[in-house]
């Protein structure tokens, strides 16, 4: 290891360290209804302070992981504990900085070239990357792994994923996509005209779904309140019979459905897809079969910034859809929501950070790390509904380490899906 390699690990690990700071104040502030932009004024306006005994706290006690140490986890002015989960998501934010920066400039381990379209057979291999060259792919990995683990920490406490979360990661990608498109670049999104159509075309049909429901012509499913997780309606029926002894008023449940009932709002969200799926399809078809716009189109996707933005695009809305689908079809089998609309938006912004091959591989190995959990908690006979987010967390963080290996070896599968949504033709 060359001394520049230690120096960038040195400052990667410190850069880590206080995005995790950053990030404990926003699992804290955003379940609350508080912004990112109030979480950034929080680390600096009004200065930190002993929630406990309201002290404000000098500057080295605010130094991320060392500031814990030194002051031997309490307050050194009323000497109340301080959780150890903000030495551990500062230290753990550091070391994943440290991890993906030895893997992809190191180990050669990270984001790779796919095969031409036109040369299918060929198995993408992994390439040698250069922090000079490929800084913009490392970098908006970390802040999607920064992301990711903020979600993972409030989905696993209070079973919601706030949208501003995926929403930022979406916007972020889809523009760091179409800065950075290179298509030498490894991790590049740089869609082929086909791919690019469908990100076009599924765009539209979003925001014609998105108009007609804020219209109210199209129903929202659930307007009520989705079904509450049973774990939720205990927590939720404790609270009200404690405020109803002390006295007080307290709010209703959340309505319960019956399976037929489940089964019928699904029918509002197929409409809602319905319209996106339409839009690509069609778009797709257009495209391939018009000779005019056939011609047109491919030499408009010669703009490099605008195929990244469409391939970020794309992959935004496969994310999005195949864990939407999955949630209408679980839950018109199984008569009960089978994923949360949350986890539906998470996808749809680790699509637009790895493209749509890329999010349906770490949909597909999510279950696996899952399932690691629920046998341990089988063991310990403890049984909870658990959230899915974290694990989706985990597929995505391990499709930006293995994808290379992972495509190798379902490259044949992969193919089929390209075949399929036309990635070979122009």
């Amino acid at each position: 290891m060359t001394a520049a390699h230690l120096i960038y690990i040195i400052f990667l690990f410190a850069l880590g360290a206080c995005v995790g700071s950053f990030l404990n104040v926003v699992v804290y502030r955003l379940p609350h209804g508080k912004s990112w932009w109030d979480g950034i004024k929080r680390l600096t306006y009004p200065p930190s302070h002993c929630p406990n005994c309201n002290t404000p706290l000098a500057w080295s006690d605010n130094i991320p992981v060392l500031g814990w140490i030194m002051l031997r986890g309490q307050c050194r002015y009323c000497h109340v504990p301080i959780s150890k989960r903000y030495p551990l998501v500062e230290a753990a934010t550091g070391l994943i900085f440290v991890l993906y920066y030895v893997s992809f400039f190191l180990l050669d381990l990270g984001p790779c070239l796919a095969a031409p379209p036109s040369q299918w057979g060929v198995i993408a291999q992994p390439v040698h990357m250069e922090i000079s060259r490929d800084w913009p792919i490392y970098g908006l990995y970390m802040f999607a792994l920064a992301g990711l683990l903020a979600s993972s920490l409030i989905d696993a406490e209070l079973f919601i994923i706030p949208l501003e979360i995926p929403w930022t990661l979406a916007v972020v990608g889809i523009i760091v996509h179409a800065l950075a498109a290179d298509p030498g670049m490894p991790g590049n999104l740089v869609a082929t005209p086909m791919i690019a159509a469908a990100g076009a075309g599924g765009l539209v049909g979003l925001l014609i779904s998105v108009g007609l429901l804020m219209a109210g012509v199209l129903p929202r499913s659930f307007a009520q309140g989705e079904p509450i997780l049973e774990v939720d309606r205990r927590a939720m029926t404790k609270e009200i019979e404690a405020l109803k002894k002390q006295g007080q008023p307290a709010p209703p449940l959340p309505p319960e459905y019956t399976s037929g009932q489940i089964r019928l709002q699904m029918l509002w969200e197929i409409l809602f897809i319905l319209l996106p799926v339409l839009g690509a399809a069609l778009m797709m078809w257009m495209v391939r079969q018009t000779g005019v716009l056939h011609e047109s189109w491919t030499q408009l996707m010669q703009k490099s910034w605008l195929a990244g933005l469409l391939g970020s695009i794309n992959g935004a809305l496969v994310g999005a859809a195949v864990v939407w689908l999955t949630r209408i079809f679980g839950t018109l089998a199984f008569g009960r929501v089978a994923m949360g609309l949350g986890d539906v938006h998470l996808m749809f912004g680790v699509g637009a950070v790895l493209g749509g091959l890329g999010v349906t591989v770490a949909f597909f190995i999510a279950p696996f790390f899952g399932l690691v959990l629920a046998l341990w908690m089988l063991i310990r006979q403890k049984r909870r509904e658990l959230p899915f987010g974290p694990y989706l967390s985990l597929g995505a963080a391990a499709v930006m380490l293995f994808y290379c290996p992972i495509s190798n070896y379902l490259h044949n599968g992969l193919e089929g899906i390209l075949f399929v949504f036309g990635a070979g033709g122009n």
